[in-house]
């Protein structure tokens, strides 16, 4: 199974949507969950889970998410316990970028691409720092 991640981090936030690739049409994906995880900077931190195919929602407070980096994770090891996905079906990870400068159209994250966009951080700082954080994770 093929998994595309689509991250949306805001200044005390983290949007997710989970796809998954269709082998008759790769460019209409088929939407498997969706989460969003709120009130990152004051704790405990809302995490909203929902599954696209049966509407299954679950809403939990998590006082442990105290950053974008410990979300993302607790959001990694959610799909594990509550949906069965193994994190490591996912193949690619999407990010928004609040300003990319003059990168216009959708670009590999590498050395050069992230420092570019770190020096972007005062055309928008509530959000590009967090943005560029999760590009680290490993």
């Amino acid at each position: 199974m093929s998994l595309i991640l689509a991250v949306n981090a805001g200044s005390s936030s983290l949007k997710i949507s989970l796809f998954q690739r269709v082998p008759d049409d790769p460019k209409a994906p088929c939407l498997l969950l969706t989460s969003a995880i709120s009130s990152i900077s004051s704790p405990p931190a809302k995490v909203s889970f929902q599954h696209a195919n049966t509407g299954q929602h679950l809403d939990s407070f998590e006082p442990s998410i105290r950053d974008h980096e410990s979300a993302f994770i607790y959001f990694l090891d959610r799909l594990e316990e509550d949906a069965s996905i193994d994190q490591h079906q996912v193949k690619h990870i999407c990010h928004r970028v609040v300003h990319g400068g003059d990168y216009t159209e959708p670009t590999l994250v590498s050395e050069q691409s992230y420092h570019h966009i770190e020096t972007l951080s005062d055309l928008a700082p509530l959000r590009v720092p967090f943005n560029s954080s999760l590009y680290r994770l490993d």
